[in-house]
């Protein structure tokens, strides 16, 4: 009798790997314009803007400067989050007159996974000093547990990547968003994607 239960748990564990190693052989990885696996170091530099409201209607308007290096597969990092001048309050930002003193990335770098359409971030974590004398919040150092990123205009070619993310208490009330739609710059800017 047991030498039955083992041959059936063999049975069981040889089939599961033998479905697996299909759906593995799946997985989107990054690859060049023309459809070529990536395997070299590659490097992304991007600019462009950023929202962060710590409730909805009150935040700021920010440049961002990020970089993402991979060396192909299904991951990449951000090895780079600097955040800028913030021109645009709104809210009781606005209303305070609070200014961003200084915004940075942490806890770097963060781990970058490619889906089939998308790109996921994992433990985005930025932290925000402000100055001004009715500052409400001194400061901000919030992580988002998972974010999601699409890639603009399309999977094969990205220029832009648009990420959204955001925290919720357990009501399922949005305590704290960020997100931004930074331009690939360069010549890696349309040459690579994911597939």
């Amino acid at each position: 009798m047991k030498s039955n239960r083992r041959l059936l748990l063999a049975g069981v564990v040889a089939a599961i790997m033998v479905l697996a190693v299909p759906a593995l052989a799946l997985a989107a990885v990054w690859k060049d314009k023309n459809g070529t696996n990536v395997t070299k170091f590659t490097e992304f530099t991007m600019n462009g803007g950023e929202i962060f409201e710590t409730t909805p209607g009150n935040g700021m308007s920010c440049e961002i400067h990020a970089t993402m290096t991979t060396e192909g597969g299904s991951t990449a990092k951000i090895t780079k989050y600097e955040i800028k001048k913030c021109e645009g309050t709104f809210g009781t930002f606005k209303t305070t007159k609070c200014e961003l003193n200084v915004g940075e990335g942490k806890g770097l770098p963060w781990t970058v996974d490619v889906n089939s359409t998308d790109l996921t971030i994992t433990n985005w974590r930025t932290k925000r000093t402000f100055k001004g004398a009715e500052c409400k919040e001194p400061e901000l150092d919030k992580t988002i547990s998972s974010m999601t990123v699409t890639i603009e205009p399309n999977t094969k070619e990205m220029s832009v990547l648009s990420f959204d993310g955001k925290i919720e208490n357990e009501k399922k009330e949005q305590t704290f968003r960020a997100f931004g739609s930074p331009e690939i710059e360069g010549t890696n800017n349309g040459t690579y994607g994911i597939g």
